[in-house]
């Protein structure tokens, strides 16, 4: 025999908490919040002078001549060097978005959330674009300036490198902001404090600590003690019964 479908079981709106206190066990308080915001802004901020330092060692210098009338120019009739400066930038920023996103999602593992990913992406293109690039490009100006000043018509001279357009000074920003979006989209935990964690654990659940209640939570039926009809299971002959008597044939029947 098969068992006959079980019924589908009726949902309890009631049997869930409501939203504000399911909400009540993740929430942080602002002034932690407001703490991981500034904090990682200015650490990440600060690491914009080292930045700047390794951009300036690996962009290429451009080589000038004084044009007389004509100015100071490029020396150089296809002129890679000019915009060198502004890729080696947009790749230096992807690797620097790229490790402070991990790097901070990996130490503030209690304070994921929207304040670590404001500070981290603010940090990054405050850092990079107000801290990393001027300092790069301060290095040997002092020298090149002093050049021009008293440069002869037909001197050279290899100018520090130097941004030419925004674009580059915003991508490790656009980086970091992505990979930690990503980051929190593949995290378990509605806290997003452990990887890989159930749905509803993690140290900010403090009143929350049991699993909130299923949906479906009404019971199914229960079979009751001597009912065959309770169990949900079709209902055989009962052998202990005594045996039907046979159906009266056409021989049986009375003749008129």
């Amino acid at each position: 025999m098969h068992p006959e479908e079980v019924p589908e079981v009726v949902e309890h709106p009631a049997a869930r908490p409501p939203w504000w206190q399911i909400q009540q066990g993740s929430r942080r308080s602002w002034r932690r919040a407001l703490t991981v915001a500034a904090g990682s802004f200015a650490v990440v901020t600060a690491l914009g002078v080292p930045f700047g330092l390794l951009w300036h060692a690996l962009a290429p210098t451009v080589p000038v001549i004084d044009a007389g009338d004509n100015g100071i120019v490029v020396n150089d009739p296809s002129p890679e060097q000019y915009i060198a400066a502004d890729g080696w930038l947009t790749l230096l920023g992807i690797g620097f978005g790229l490790l402070v996103a991990i790097v901070a999602w990996l130490l503030l593992r209690r304070d994921r959330g929207p304040a670590l990913l404001l500070g981290v992406v603010a940090g990054a293109g405050v850092g990079v674009h107000w801290v990393a690039v001027p300092i790069g490009e301060m290095i040997g100006k002092d020298a090149y300036e002093q050049w021009r000043a008293s440069a002869a018509q037909g001197a050279t001279y290899l100018a520090p490198p130097e941004v030419h357009s925004l674009g580059p000074t915003l991508i490790p920003a656009f980086v970091a902001a992505i990979v930690l979006t990503l980051l929190a989209g593949w995290s378990n935990d509605p806290d997003l404090d452990h990887p890989g964690a159930q749905p509803g654990y993690g140290p900010n659940h403090g009143q929350y600590d049991e699993p909130y209640p299923s949906y479906n939570s009404t019971p199914a039926p229960q079979p009751v003690a001597g009912d065959p009809l309770s169990s949900g299971w079709p209902v055989g002959p009962d052998p202990t019964a005594a045996p039907a008597p046979p159906a009266p044939g056409p021989a049986d029947q009375p003749r008129g």
